[in-house]
């Protein structure tokens, strides 16, 4: 049995992701705050869930713990995809916001791939869901681009670590994408998560290593001075 392991499962990409893996023969876990949403995702028999607030250090313990305990003994990809970001400049962030948001952005991605790897055989896959202001400055949202910077870099060095492992990394930077977190103010040229989620399944298919959406926010990757470079949103 191929058995795929998806964080933030209950809604925007994640929720795609379910889909479209349960139609490629993975039994998919999930991994979500919420059980009611969980239960929700699908009616699909190929579908279980663990409930789980990754902004707590010890959560991503409590995940594999759980796993196993509902009898996987293989993990053969592991889509780390949970994510949120605080809509307000550093100085109205007290610590509690700003530790929960690399908590989850940065260091549970992290956690959850040391812990689940000694389960991932060879040719497994690891899927960062990154994000295009990784590589500019949106100040709009400066905890979220600096998490997810950090979490690039954190991807880039696992990425060649577990290669001496066989097990595959794939990193994805969606441009701003349509979820409910923007409310009634969403960015023009927001993505649709349904098609991300495509491009993530595409990509699994191909064995790409790196994917943007849309393809040509991979300039973003390339321009000079990249720590400095400013993007505001509009609406």
């Amino acid at each position: 049995m191929k058995v795929a392991l998806v964080t933030g499962a209950t809604g925007g990409i994640g929720r795609f992701l379910v889909d479209g893996l349960i139609g490629m023969g993975y039994h998919v876990v999930g991994v979500g705050r919420s059980e009611a949403k969980l239960r929700d995702v699908t009616e699909s028999d190929n579908f279980s869930y663990i409930v789980a607030d990754l902004r707590e250090p010890g959560a991503p313990m409590r995940v594999l713990e759980e796993f196993q305990n509902m009898g996987f003994q293989r993990l053969g990809l592991l889509v780390n995809n949970a994510g949120f970001a605080i809509r307000k400049p550093l100085l109205e962030h007290d610590s509690d916001e700003l530790r929960d948001v690399f908590q989850v952005n940065t260091v549970a991605p992290v956690d959850l791939t040391v812990k689940f790897t000694p389960v991932m055989p060879q040719g497994s896959t690891v899927v960062f869901v990154i994000s295009g202001v990784a590589f500019i400055n949106v100040p709009e949202l400066p905890s979220y681009c600096s998490a997810k910077g950090a979490l690039h870099y954190l991807a880039v060095n696992l990425e060649r670590e577990l290669k001496d492992r066989e097990i595959n990394v794939m990193r994805v930077y969606p441009q701003h994408v349509r979820t409910g977190f923007w409310g009634e103010k969403v960015p023009k040229g927001a993505v649709e998560p349904e098609k991300v989620a495509r491009v993530i399944l595409n990509g699994l298919k191909t064995g790409r290593r790196e994917v943007f959406v849309p393809s040509y926010m991979r300039i973003v990757e390339y321009l000079p001075n990249w720590p400095v470079f400013t993007y505001r949103f509009k609406y």
